[in-house]
């Protein structure tokens, strides 16, 4: 009678756990599955963003240090780029940020018909590079035009990581 109840008592013991690891492995998948869904929902809602081409609107994505490494995008790209060049390990970084912006200056100036130009004369021209360009219009009589402009990019890591400042001293 004894190995009977022993038995069964055993095989109970078995079952329950079985089905407490059954569980805790249920919930770890729920709580992955949905921090996945928060994960495509926020890109989902930056990719619209994007699409509708707000401007001086934030638009913010979230990946995983995989989706980085495979992403075909170039500002992506760019971002992990200087990740790999800060040496930051993959588990300390808690973001990384791009901002992008342009700003520009317009300007006309009307001068004395006969001070710069001569009749015919019309220049039209651009001076610049990747992050700042200077357009310049000129015409006969007294029109001149001057655009200027000009781009800032800033890549920003934000990391966690332990420091010991007084290690403890052995005895």
């Amino acid at each position: 009678m004894n190995k009977f109840k022993l038995t069964i008592i055993a095989t109970i013991a078995v079952v329950f756990a079985v089905l407490v690891l059954a569980i805790k492995q249920q919930y770890t998948t729920i709580n992955r599955l949905n921090n996945e869904l928060l994960v495509s929902m926020n890109n989902n809602k930056a990719y619209e963003a994007e699409r509708d081409s707000l401007r001086n609107n934030a638009v913010q994505f979230q990946f995983t240090v995989d989706q980085l490494n495979h992403s075909n995008d170039s500002l992506i790209n760019k971002i992990n780029d200087m990740r790999k060049q800060v040496k930051v390990k993959d588990k300390q970084i808690s973001e990384l940020q791009y901002f992008a912006s342009m700003n520009s200056k317009r300007d006309t100036i009307i001068v004395k018909k006969d001070t710069i130009f001569q009749i015919g004369v019309a220049l039209d021209t651009l001076l610049g590079d990747d992050w700042s360009q200077l357009a310049i219009r000129a015409e006969y009589p007294n029109f001149l035009d001057v655009d200027y402009s000009f781009k800032n990019e800033t890549l920003v890591i934000m990391h966690n990581s332990r420091v010991t400042v007084d290690p403890p001293k052995k005895c």
